[in-house]
């Protein structure tokens, strides 16, 4: 069981999130390394260390993987507002396993010109979107999200930074099932980390 304690603010994860937005929008960053077929072999986490990734959920277009949360210096990041507030934050990766789904996002964000759709038949590889998850309301709040060429680095003109929130029960099905098999994951790990600090065995 998650002891309740004091809140403390994610002020650390917000700094580190400003700084890695404001490196991203001038330049493209690396935040994905590939492997075989294209799948990711490492990812970069909140913390700026390469994890490998875990895969939460997948159908015959998409595979969405997370960084590895039993990283200790994510745990320590997070737990302050999985403990008060029910939160974390944490950056989900989509891996296109073919164009059409990385068309059908580029066109929800607007980008429906030939230019954009043509880059997914040649360029675009993944999609990233860093949010903040609220387990106790059921909510995702939109922090960044972007595009990520074949070489694993961000498209600087893709970067889109509107907070938008969305219940989980209004999003699609693979994307439900990565939030609960990750929240799951994620409160396995935090119980584990909560014992630690609190010297129980």
């Amino acid at each position: 069981m998650i002891l309740r304690v004091q809140t403390k603010p994610l002020l650390l994860a917000a700094f580190i999130g400003m700084l890695w937005l404001a490196s991203t929008s001038c330049v493209a960053q690396q935040v994905v390394q590939r492997g075989a077929l294209g799948k990711p072999s490492q990812v970069l986490d909140e913390t700026g260390q390469w994890t490998t990734p875990l895969l939460v959920a997948r159908d015959g277009d998409v595979e969405i993987y997370i960084p590895d949360i039993s990283n200790p210096d994510w745990l320590k990041q997070n737990y302050p507002d999985f403990r008060d507030k029910y939160q974390y934050v944490l950056t989900f990766l989509t891996f296109y396993r073919t164009p059409r789904a990385c068309k059908a996002n580029m066109i929800g964000w607007g980008y429906s010109d030939a230019a954009h759709l043509d880059a997914c038949e040649k360029d675009i590889g993944y999609r990233i979107r860093r949010v903040t998850v609220d387990t106790h309301l059921k909510t995702v709040t939109l922090i960044m999200a972007a595009m990520v060429d074949n070489s694993g680095e961000i498209v600087p003109t893709s970067i889109e930074q509107q907070p938008i929130s969305r219940n989980w029960s209004d999003l699609d099905a693979n994307t439900q099932e990565a939030l609960k098999k990750t929240t799951a994951l994620i409160s396995k790990q935090m119980a584990i980390y909560d014992r630690r600090m609190n010297g129980a065995h």
